[in-house]
């Protein structure tokens, strides 16, 4: 018996081709006339690429911290380069190499860029614009991306339920601590709370079961 290695099969020792899918089995150069074309195997490019830019990444790191140290004899400048390469990495570089989808990249850049806005006011003791107009505003802005997303898409699926539910929770958070602390301007946040509640509020009134599993598929409830 004969053994065609393209499937596997046995094939008797009379026949020159393989039943299945039509190989030579005797001669190699009748191979190429099998009805299953070579495709070339496809490689990812990314990958190389995206390593490159991780060791450059921080090869300008160790650069700048060495720099800061050596002029200023402390970590000042240095601290920007370092969260800025950082966010460089969590929101392009690795959904790049992860494929993430729109509405895990719509949640990392809500919990980052919100992360990133309360180190500017911290770290350069100007704390008030970014809670009261910056983070509202930009959280308002991918709430109503992600509730145009879900329209768009017919409720086919809830991938925008967990960046709505990150948005709510940020815009809670800011929201609690403007009234701690007895902000002037709290408008903002607080609109920015109700819209997101509401899309959230509206996605379970039209679509309550798929909107529990989604709960579950995103969050493991």
């Amino acid at each position: 018996m004969k053994h065609c290695d393209f499937c596997g099969v046995e094939i008797e020792d009379s026949k020159m081709n393989c039943a299945l899918c039509g190989k030579c089995i005797n001669s190699d150069a009748e191979n190429k006339n099998s009805i299953f074309p070579n495709y070339p195997i496809l490689t990812d490019k990314r990958e190389p690429v995206i390593k490159i830019l991780e060791k450059l990444s921080l090869l300008a790191l160790l650069l700048s911290f060495a720099v800061d140290l050596f002029c200023t004899r402390s970590i000042t400048w240095s601290l920007y380069v370092f969260v800025g390469l950082f966010l460089d990495w969590v929101l392009v570089l690795r959904p790049i190499k992860k494929q993430f989808s729109f509405a895990q990249i719509l949640t990392l850049l809500s919990f980052y860029l919100t992360a990133f806005l309360i180190f500017l006011e911290l770290y350069t003791h100007t704390w008030g614009w970014g809670v009261m107009y910056a983070i509202p505003f930009m959280l308002l802005g991918f709430s109503v991306l992600a509730g145009i997303m879900t329209l768009a898409r017919g409720y086919v699926d809830f991938d925008m339920f967990k960046p709505m539910i990150m948005i709510a929770f940020l815009s809670c958070i800011a929201l609690i601590l403007l009234l701690c602390f007895d902000c002037p301007t709290v408008w903002p946040t607080l609109v920015t709370f109700l819209f997101s509640v509401s899309e959230i509020i509206l996605m379970f009134m039209f679509r309550f079961k798929r909107s529990v599993r989604s709960l579950k598929k995103n969050f493991g409830i």
